[in-house]
């Protein structure tokens, strides 16, 4: 009990770390700095900062996925759930739920080429968020909400890219309207989507 209440502490020191300077940016001395703790003790609870790393990514996307699970909780299944999805989405970017950012684009900007031990966590984290959009949209076809012939796969893609692209533009320009803007816009094509 007591180590992994060790562990639970040295992921929510580590984690913000990481996710705001990044795997490379990030140094063993910067971890112990902030756990106060010796080499020998965080190597106790991870045998290597590769391992400590995707601890970590898994500790902040689990933050981010509660949060959303929570947004969607009382959101019926089909377009009111992909539009709690995308009202969750702009109250991220205003406020995110995880210091520094969105792990996912965080992660997956580090590792595009390379970090193979973490961008397969990357990768599934994706699989999650579309797999919901894709759900859900197939949801709304059978509900008669949107059109049959509607393409789940590409309307899927065009979602999950807006609002993904949306915080890079947030965080590169160091403002919050990008996720408004990228919010209000799918708001009306969603709604333009919507079998009368």
């Amino acid at each position: 009990m007591i180590a992994s209440k060790r562990r639970l502490a040295i992921l929510e020191s580590a984690a913000p770390i990481f996710n705001r300077r990044g795997y490379a940016g990030t140094s063993i001395a910067d971890i112990l700095a902030a756990t106060e703790l010796e080499k020998g003790g965080l190597y106790n609870h991870f045998a290597s900062k590769e391992l400590l790393a995707v601890a970590s990514f898994e500790h902040s996307y689990a933050q981010v996925d509660a949060y959303f699970r929570e947004a969607l909780l009382r959101a019926e299944s089909g377009l009111a759930r992909l539009r709690a999805y995308i009202d969750a989405f702009e109250r991220y970017c205003e406020r995110p739920v995880v210091e520094g950012g969105c792990p996912v684009i965080n992660a997956c900007i580090e590792t595009d080429d390379a970090l193979p031990f973490l961008r397969e966590r990357v990768s599934e984290a994706f699989v999650t968020i579309r797999g919901m959009v894709v759900r859900n949209l197939s949801r709304a076809i059978e509900k008669k909400q949107i059109a049959p012939e509607t393409d789940v796969e590409g309307t899927a893609d065009f979602i999950v890219s807006a609002l993904q692209g949306s915080v890079v533009l947030t965080r590169g320009m160091r403002s919050r309207k990008h996720g408004r803007n990228a919010a209000a816009i799918l708001r009306t094509w969603l709604n333009g989507l919507a079998i009368q």
